[in-house]
């Protein structure tokens, strides 16, 4: 269970960065940190193919006193496992023991790290050829195995496409990043549906332990490790497998223009607004932005699908934290850029009842929008919804696809200098009944 959690941790994580507009450097440097933290390694380094020269560019090494000892050195994009993997597309897994690597001896005395072992992941999203790989060393805890090669397969996915997505440089480019983000969906939602598959056997085998205990007599141990499982089943497993699945059809759909049809559920929507602003609390932080709540937790519950609130709250807040962080003075982030408790502006997150009619209000400090930038996001035709990014745009028309197919009202109030307000008006939560069509029986003579 651990690991299923460690899987979607790291996957949400990698998601972040479907709508990074960094620079393509700082996006790897990211997806790198990912890598390492998902799997436990020590270390790593990240290399992007350069098709003009046939070689692996060597760009970040992690942690950062390694990268400061070694030489920036590319390498023949068909050398050693690196070439190996790049060429096949396949990860590998090399073991060395505790007296590391003989090949690579040099890295040994350069720094004093001895690897002793090594994973190796193109990135790439199926059915294109890689645009780089990931070497990750001397993972902490025991050597990497099957469940790393699942994460690190994953993030591959979500990874790559988020590479893609900051090299865009102009709209012209839009077109093939949605065949792209729809082809890793695609991907990532075979990989989910894996996962879901396995939910009734394991709920079976909860189900078989929890009859043995009960017919024999159970220390009170063997009874708090079942219902610890119980509860893991219940809280993360069930749930998060089928929204990992579910949002990766999603995305599919919106990058094939399929139609969206929304999963309606009666249930609070405070619960699920708060849950989803809760995801960007880290990402607030790190831009010097504070998150603040105004939720009417009391407001009726009515039937909504889940997951298109949590991906509107999700890309408004993200958007408007960019906008905040977006006006931080320089010499403010030269004295406090490396607090990340200090806070210059804020997002704030509200949800209330106005008469019938279920109002989600996303608002910021940011730079504000003019009339035309306005009109573009509503038409669906916006580069981005704050001045000064190179974003694609991408953000902003998932907002207006989710908002329309649940039937909901997207509303912008926003002046130049003043902050933006994003309204969207869920209406009153009443389901559409399409009229019944009368049939005729027929009776044989």
């Amino acid at each position: 269970m651990a690991e299923l959690a460690r899987l979607l941790d790291a996957v949400h994580m990698a998601a972040e960065k479907l709508a990074s507009t960094a620079d393509t450097k700082v996006v790897l440097r990211e997806v790198l940190s990912i890598c390492v933290e998902a799997t436990g390694a020590a270390g790593g380094s990240i290399y992007i193919h350069d098709p003009a020269t046939k070689t692996l560019r060597f760009l970040h090494v992690l942690p950062d006193e390694v990268e400061r000892k070694l030489e920036r050195l590319d390498l023949p994009d068909d050398y050693g496992v690196a070439g190996d993997v790049f060429q096949s597309g396949k990860t590998q897994v090399n073991t060395y023991g505790t007296e590391g690597d003989p090949h690579r001896k040099a890295i040994v005395r350069r720094t004093g790290l001895t690897v002793r072992n090594m994973i190796t992941i193109p990135l790439q999203i199926t059915g294109l050829k890689p645009i780089g790989i990931v070497q990750l060393v001397n993972k902490r805890l025991g050597t990497f195995d099957e469940t790393d090669e699942a994460v690190l397969d994953t993030i591959s996915d979500v990874a790559t496409l988020a590479i893609m997505n900051s090299r865009m440089l102009d709209r012209s480019t839009k077109v093939a990043a949605l065949e792209g983000m729809g082809r890793a969906a695609h991907d990532l939602a075979n990989k989910a549906g894996v996962l879901v598959t396995f939910l009734p056997d394991f709920e079976r085998n909860l189900d078989g332990l929890r009859a043995a205990l009960a017919k024999g007599d159970a220390n009170a141990d063997a009874k708090f490790y079942m219902e610890m499982l119980q509860g893991t089943y219940e809280d993360v497993f069930a749930p998060y497998s089928q929204r990992v699945y579910r949002y990766a059809k999603l995305i599919n759909d919106l990058a094939a223009g399929k139609e969206l049809v929304p999963q309606r559920k009666v249930r609070n929507f405070a619960t699920v607004v708060r849950e989803a602003a809760q995801y960007m609390e880290s990402s607030a932080r790190r831009s010097h932005v504070r998150l603040a709540y105004d939720l009417q937790l009391d407001a009726p519950e009515f039937a909504f699908d889940d997951l298109y609130v949590i991906r509107i709250v999700e890309n408004l807040v993200g958007n408007a934290i960019k906008a905040v962080n977006e006006t931080i003075p320089d010499a403010w982030l030269a004295e406090n850029g490396s607090d990340e408790e200090a806070t210059y502006g804020s997002v704030r997150i509200q949800y209330r009842l106005a008469g019938e009619n279920h109002i989600l209000i996303v608002s910021d400090d940011g730079p504000g929008m003019s009339p035309g930038t306005i009109r573009q996001i509503l038409g669906g035709s916006a580069k981005s919804s704050w001045e000064q990014s190179t974003g694609s745009g991408l953000g902003t028309k998932v907002i207006t696809e989710l908002a329309s197919a649940h039937g909901a009202k997207l509303s912008i109030r926003s002046k130049l200098g003043e902050g933006s307000v994003f309204e969207v008006d869920f209406g009153t939560g009443e389901v559409p009944v399409l009229p019944k069509v009368e049939t005729l029986a027929r009776t044989r003579k």
